[in-house]
């Protein structure tokens, strides 16, 4: 199976808000609070503004014609399983063009991209085992609509509970990820 839904990704997220949280009862009339997200080793990934290469914190681009940028899983440790990413960027500035999953190290169990004009979700899973490949995980393209300065953000779990931005260690745990944004300036 290539490509599944946003179900496998939630899955490892509510399994681990169940062994967090086993409890029972009575159901509540208040809303259901979001688990705390239980945290394993330790991750970096960043926005490379320059597609390929050195991870780059900014680029300069003149006109409209599309450009690359990548997100990179810079170190992990001791592992992940897979990874969710969640990129913002200025809707007045910049606009989507499409994405690719680079698939690396059989992270191909990949959830079909979630896009709304200043964002999209994304994200690919192995199906057994952890692994620590480093490098370029998706490649997103973009182009200029505007001018000026737009940044390229990777929301937080804090930002996003459910799609935040993180490496993924098996049985849903998140890998505690640190996150590198870059920015992109559009010129006429």
């Amino acid at each position: 199976m290539r490509r599944s839904s946003w179900a496998v990704l939630t899955l490892w997220v509510v399994m681990a808000g169940l062994l967090v949280s086993c409890g029972g009862g009575e159901p509540s009339a208040e809303p259901t609070p979001v688990p705390t997200p239980v945290f394993v080793g330790t991750a970096a990934i960043a926005v490379d503004a320059v597609s390929g290469g050195a991870v780059d914190a900014t680029t300069v681009v003149t006109g409209s014609s599309p450009f690359d940028v990548d997100i990179v899983i810079l170190s992990v440790d001791p592992g992940y399983q897979g990874y969710q990413y969640k990129l913002e960027w200025d809707p007045s500035i910049l606009a989507y063009d499409g994405q690719k999953h680079l698939m690396p190290a059989e992270l191909s169990i990949c959830a079909d991209p979630v896009l709304a004009a200043s964002d999209i979700y994304a994200g690919c899973a192995r199906m057994g085992g952890e692994t620590t490949i480093t490098g370029p995980l998706n490649t997103v393209t973009l182009h200029c609509i505007g001018t000026g300065t737009s940044p390229l953000h990777l929301n937080t779990l804090t930002e996003d509970p459910a799609f935040g931005t993180s490496a993924i260690a098996e049985m849903g745990f998140f890998v505690d990820t640190a996150l590198t944004d870059a920015s992109v300036t559009c010129q006429g």
